[in-house]
């Protein structure tokens, strides 16, 4: 019998790679620090949204101008909201 290797030959345990090193990075972020999922909530509920981006390492001028825009936008919301029942009466 031949010492070669085949593909799913799992016997040469000196050979064999950990799963887990091959699919993860060791330094990747949770998907809560992730840019994108702070933005993702920031548009669709905001209040996680609000909590992700102050707890993430976004630049403080960032996490100002998000709460700024996220809070402008419930002010212009609730206000517009309360014109239109007004019109309605």
């Amino acid at each position: 019998m031949t010492e070669e290797r085949r593909p799913g030959d799992w016997q040469h345990k000196a050979q064999r790679q950990d799963a887990n090193t091959i699919i993860k990075d060791p330094n990747a972020k949770p998907w809560y620090r992730q840019t994108f999922w702070i933005i993702f909530f920031l548009l669709v509920f905001w209040p996680v949204g609000i909590v992700f981006a102050w707890r993430s390492d976004w630049h403080i001028a960032a996490k100002i101008v998000a709460t700024i825009f996220i809070a402008f936008s419930v002010y212009c919301s609730l206000t517009m909201s309360q014109m239109v029942a007004q019109m309605q009466m």
